[in-house]
């Protein structure tokens, strides 16, 4: 069988064992491999069932007298054997003078009990017919014997009897792969590593048929161990350690995007994004703790994001026809194919390929023209439309001119009081000192109320809910930033930055959110800034925090203040640790903060944010 979806599948399994460049003395490597009783009741029914509606019409009347008619396989495990059980429509007939006799039709089920091996020497999964029984509508043995049973169980056994499994092409496009991934190429090991393909340790388990994949990865000669510290990176290893993370969050993103456009599941969407966001949490985290002559973190990201898609692209596989499904079990296996060589990893070591990575990607979507590896700072409209933001925000210094009309899907409490285009202005270019904080906080106030209403309308956000976001963000505000878009440094004008790169009034990190927000007006514009990390708040709020807890069950609803903060401050991998009682000394004391700020505000208004500066 060229089966193109096994070539696939095969294809990846040898990538990701050879998408590495490999450092050290030869391991062999097992690569777990399932085939889950769906994708094995696709592929019968693409060699068995090919008649009209999935049926196998194993005897034509009008050609052999008789029909026999099977449709509608089901497959399962039973004590070690493969169950096949499948409607029969029945009819059996004689010629004689020409004209056909039959004896009365008959309806029921035929169970099929096969054995799965594979074929020595030859990477094919044979399945041969051990038992079988003919049940009636109940589910029942009728009383079926003699001729009648020989009929049927006869064609349907050496019907069935050819089902099998053909890996000979995909194994000969691994063996034209391998010479291509490996740092040895041409060479006596690569050829020995070629020959050490092969599968083994089958076994029918309850979800599926079992077996592993095993090679031989070659010999290197391991460099000795240097004793010395490690130097400053030079220019180009700087630059070749920022391509290799920022490629990572390219093809992080790039998957991701294409499981949500893959699927309407609005749960699997919000689960897909949270491990997007988690990962650029991780990213973030490693750029700023990574430190010379340290392991590049980036192998162990792509392993933990892994980890956390396998369950997900499980339930995708499921519920996805044809061509997508082989996809997906292609990634499932990779994930497991990523764990076996992790396992392994201090013998061997190894390092993400930008190769590879390109054709992992592209094995999700083969028709892919683009590079997925590029790094784009634009927003991507698509992103946001697929979790659930909607169109791109509007940017203020691009607008013509701020009147009721150009804010049409904001509130009417702030057309009321729009702040002109001089006064955003004004705060886009005003670090105020001591003597101008009592002007300068009731305008950004005034801003903050402003863009948190425009949230409210823009989301349609509960009405239970419209005070307490408002409270929620001019806390958030306070916290991070001290309510300030920029600060003054040897002078100069400068957006706030944080230590790890967040930006302005509600600091926004561009590498965790990168396309869903112009990166430019996160630096440069307060309003867009605030907008930006109101968005981000009422999505944490809404889709995340309101979806694992009930404020029922706490004391008031302004507890779910803390608990939105955490994950905004720190990811949806934050929340779940503050929320279980594991999180850091560190979250903890953020809340903490946060919390008092919250309260403060609630008994004394914005000029409570004064104490900020005073402290400064």
């Amino acid at each position: 069988m060229k089966n193109p979806y096994w070539r696939n599948l095969l294809r990846i399994l040898i990538l990701l064992v050879m998408v590495f460049v490999t450092r050290a003395n030869a391991s062999e490597v097992s690569v777990p491999l399932k085939l889950d009783y769906q994708f094995l009741r696709r592929i019968l029914q693409e060699q068995i069932y090919t008649d009209q509606n999935n049926t196998a019409q194993v005897l034509e009347e009008q050609k052999d007298c008789s029909k026999l008619v099977l449709s509608n396989p089901q497959i399962g495990p039973d004590a070690g054997r493969i169950r096949i059980i499948s409607a029969v429509e029945a009819r059996f007939g004689s010629r004689i003078a020409n004209q056909c006799w039959h004896v009365p039709a008959w309806q029921g089920f035929i169970e099929v009990f096969l054995v799965p091996s594979i074929v020595p020497e030859k990477p094919v999964i044979e399945f041969r017919v051990v038992d079988s029984n003919l049940l009636n509508r109940e589910g029942d043995k009728p009383l079926i014997t003699g001729m009648v049973w020989d009929w049927v169980t006869q064609h349907v056994h050496s019907r069935l009897a050819t089902f099998k499994v053909d890996l000979v092409v995909p194994l000969q496009e691994i063996q034209a792969l391998i010479p291509l991934m490996l740092a040895t190429r041409g060479s006596d090991t690569a050829q020995r590593t070629l020959e050490s393909v092969r599968f083994s340790d089958l076994e029918v388990a309850e979800t599926g048929i079992r077996l592993s994949l095993q090679l031989n990865l070659p010999e290197v000669v391991k460099q000795p161990m240097l004793l010395t510290p490690e130097p400053a990176l030079t220019v180009e290893e700087a630059l070749r350690w920022e391509a290799a993370w920022q490629r990572w969050d390219a093809f992080l993103t790039f998957v991701i995007k294409q499981m949500a456009k893959d699927t309407e599941q609005v749960d699997l969407r919000r689960a897909l994004l949270e491990i997007l966001l988690d990962g650029r949490y991780d990213l973030t985290e490693s750029l700023v703790d990574w430190k010379e002559g340290t392991p590049d973190p980036v192998r162990g990201l792509f392993l933990k994001s892994w980890e956390r898609l396998s369950p997900i692209l499980q339930q995708m596989e499921i519920t996805l026809p044809g061509t997508a499904a082989i996809r997906y079990l292609s990634f499932i296996t990779a994930a497991d194919a990523l764990k076996a060589m992790d396992q392994v990893g201090e013998k061997i070591g190894y390092e993400i390929s930008a190769d590879g990575l390109r054709r992992l990607a592209r094995m999700l979507a083969p028709e892919l023209e683009e590079d997925p590896l590029v790094y784009r700072f634009e927003v991507d409209p698509e992103l946001r439309r697929l979790f659930g933001f909607g169109l791109p925000l509007p940017v203020t210094e691009q607008t013509p001119d701020i009147d009721n009309g150009s804010w049409f899907f904001f509130a009417p409490a702030w057309a009321a009081a729009t702040p002109d285009r001089a006064l955003i202005k004004k705060l886009n270019r005003w670090v105020p000192d001591a003597a101008e904080v009592e002007a300068y906080l009731p305008l950004v106030a005034d801003l903050l109320d402003y863009t948190a209403e425009a949230t409210i309308m823009n989301k349609d956000l509960q009405g239970e809910y419209h005070d307490f976001f408002r409270r929620l963000s001019l806390a958030t505000a306070w916290q991070e930033s001290c309510w300030r878009q920029f600060v003054k440094k040897s002078g100069r004008l400068e957006p706030l930055m944080s230590r790890a790169g967040a930006l302005g009034i509600m600091q926004v990190n561009p590498k965790v959110w990168r396309g869903f927000y112009e990166i430019p007006a996160l630096r440069n514009d307060i309003s867009y800034n605030a907008l930006a990390g109101n968005e981000i708040l009422h999505h944490y709020h809404t889709d995340y925090v309101l979806i694992k807890v009930k404020y029922k069950e706490t004391n008031s609803i302004d507890h779910l203040a803390r608990l939105t903060y955490v994950a905004y401050n720190g990811g949806p991998a934050h929340f779940e640790r503050y929320r279980k009682r594991s999180a850091s000394k560190g979250i903890n004391q953020v809340a903490s903060a946060f919390w008092k700020k919250y309260q403060d505000l609630t008994a004394s208004g914005p000029l409570a944010v004064a104490r900020c500066y005073e402290q400064s």
